[in-house]
Parts: C-alpha cells; sequence; structure tokens
C-alpha cells in the first residue's frame, strides 16, 4: 500500500521471475535506464554456491516488457564478471559496471560490447576496494563508491582521476560502508551511507550539503539505505534495504512517501503458469498480499519519462512506478 501525497508514485507493473537465462532474473542488483526505455539488469546470481550461470546482464524494454538480449557471463576475464555490484550510463550511453571482486570497472558500448577496464584493488587514486556504486554526471564525471576504503572517487570517463573524499566514520562528509550513489541535475552527489543509516549530499568537490534519514523505520527514518536516485523536480528516491521499503524525500528532506511493494504477477510469470493449472488452482484465494511485496530492494533509478523502477533483489524482479 502507498501513501497518498502530493506527486505520489502509482504501481504499474513488474518484470521478471526467476530464471538464469532468457526472461528470467537471478538476484537483480541494480538497473539503469537508457533514454529509449531500454533497461539493463545486473543478475548477480550466487557467487558463492559456485559458478553462478545467472550472472548477466539482461536487456529488457520497460513499458512491455520485451526481452531483448543480454551480455557477460561468470569469469574474470574482459566482458565477463564476479560480483556485479552496480551499473551506469553515460551521455553517449556507454554503460560502465562495478565489479566487486574483480575491484574493477568495465566500459561496455550501449549494446553491450567490451570496450575497456580500469580500476584494481587498492587504496591509491583510481584504484578500489569493492567498489560498491556508480553514477555519471551530466558532464560525463564518474563517481565511484569506493566501499571498503569508505570514500568517493571523482573520475573521467578515460579513468584519469579527478579527486577523492571522505573516510570512515559518522561525520558530516564521512562514511561507513557507502553503497548506492547518484547526482542531479547541478552536479549535487547523494550517497547511501548504508552502515550509518543516512543519504548524504554533498556539493561536486564533496563538501557537506545536507542529510537526509538516520536509523530507524518511521517514516523519514532509514535502514541500511542501499540505493539513491534523484529527478528532474529535485525529489530523492531510496532503496530503504533494511526496511525492506522505497521512501520519497522532498528537496528539502522531507519524508513525501513510503512504497512497501504492490506487484502483481509480471508478463512473464502469468506466461508462464498458464500451462499449470494446478498451481493456477492453488493461488486461487490465497492473500497474496506479502508476494506484492518487496524483499531486499537494493536499488531504485528514475528517468524523464516518469518511470521508477525499484529492483526487488529477493524477489528475482523489478517492480515499476509511475509519476502522476
Amino acid at each position: 500500500m502507498s501513501v497518498a501525497v502530493a506527486s505520489p508514485l502509482r504501481y504499474s507493473h513488474s518484470i521478471g521471475v526467476l530464471g538464469h537465462g532468457g526472461r528470467g532474473f537471478s538476484n537483480p542488483y541494480d538497473v539503469a535506464i537508457r533514454s529509449d526505455g531500454v533497461l539493463f539488469v545486473l543478475n548477480r546470481s550466487n557467487p558463492t554456491q559456485g559458478p553462478p550461470g545467472g550472472l548477466r546482464v539482461g536487456i529488457v524494454s520497460v513499458d512491455d516488457q520485451e526481452f531483448l538480449g543480454d551480455f557477460g557471463s561468470y569469469g574474470t576475464e574482459d566482458g565477463q564478471f564476479v560480483w556485479l555490484t552496480a551499473i551506469a550510463l553515460d551521455r553517449q550511453e556507454n554503460i560502465y559496471i562495478a565489479d566487486e571482486s574483480r575491484h574493477d570497472v568495465q566500459v561496455f558500448d550501449r549494446d553491450g560490447t567490451f570496450l575497456r577496464k580500469w580500476g584494481g584493488f587498492g587504496s591509491e587514486p583510481g584504484q578500489f576496494n569493492r567498489p560498491s556504486g556508480l553514477a555519471v554526471a551530466d558532464d560525463d564525471t564518474v563517481y565511484v563508491v569506493d566501499h571498503l576504503n569508505h570514500r568517493i572517487q571523482k573520475l573521467t570517463t578515460a579513468d584519469q582521476p579527478l579527486g577523492s573524499w571522505g573516510s570512515q566514520g559518522a561525520g558530516p562528509g564521512q562514511f561507513d560502508l557507502p553503497w548506492g550513489i547518484a547526482v542531479d541535475g547541478q552536479g549535487n552527489v547523494y550517497v547511501a551511507d548504508w552502515r550509518n543509516d543516512r543519504i548524504q549530499k554533498l556539493s561536486p568537490d564533496g563538501e557537506h550539503l545536507a542529510t537526509f534519514g538516520g536509523p530507524g523505520a518511521g517514516d523519514g527514518q532509514l535502514t541500511r539505505p542501499s540505493g539513491v536516485d534523484v529527478d528532474a523536480d529535485g525529489n530523492v528516491y531510496v532503496a530503504d534495504w533494511g526496511n525492506n521499503r522505497v521512501q520519497m524525500f522532498g528537496q528539502d528532506g522531507s519524508h513525501r512517501q513510503t512504497l512497501l511493494g504492490d506487484s502483481g504477477l509480471s508478463g512473464w510469470a502469468e506466461e508462464g503458469m498458464k500451462g499449470n493449472l494446478d498451481l493456477v488452482q492453488e493461488r486461487e484465494g490465497l492473500d497474496l498480499t506479502p508476494e506484492m511485496r518487496f524483499w531486499g530492494p537494493t536499488s531504485v533509478k528514475v528517468d524523464a519519462a516518469g518511470h521508477v523502477v525499484v529492483v526487488d533483489s529477493c524477489r528475482h524482479r523489478l517492480q515499476v512506478y509511475r509519476r502522476v
């Protein structure tokens, strides 16, 4: 159930069903939205149980749920992945993907062809210790959340370091295991400060501007936020991972709306159930409310067309909302 407020989000549809290939997702972790409404979905699968066949980037259209293909596989060669964490697009719609096991960022063209990579384990400029978040500003400046180094790195798209900021702590401008990141139209940076249970807003050079949230489960409070994004009006969307919900904040940090999940069956799931009448009959008359709700939402992304896409990781799907 959504809380009705000004400029609400309304549930539209869901995309996905558990699967390790084709029209299926396996523990999706992050998503990027291309300008034509094509989604690139990171499938993290389960890398702790051997080479996971479902680890890849799925490509699907946001409105009609058409499966368009995928790229990538498990491994350490160029174009392969181990522990996917984050995805972002630049102005040319090249694709940037962070891998916390490889400690690197790989770059692909808009169709998924490998172009280059950069990074490597360490704490020097341009090195990473489990990168967990990516964002590309309108001027193509790349921001990387350097998770275990408790800092944000700022680089060019050609891997030239431009600076970094942050250290471990709970003060303004400090981080404790930061995760997701976003950049608004003015170049301000928003960081999901995971273990500090807050969102920090910073200038393009790392000056602390504001803090949203704080520990808890009430409206406007957060428990281990994992993802953040900002729309053109300055509204801030947070994947409140530990509370299994998504929250919307105004520019001033005021709480605007809470989403708990509203999912029906995706089109893919409906098609799969047509051949299983026993399952259809078993579901009749059941309270499906728990199935509708988010379970471990890891990311939320918005686009200029008004889509708000929530990565519902443990339910192997995306829930799509619209601004109304």
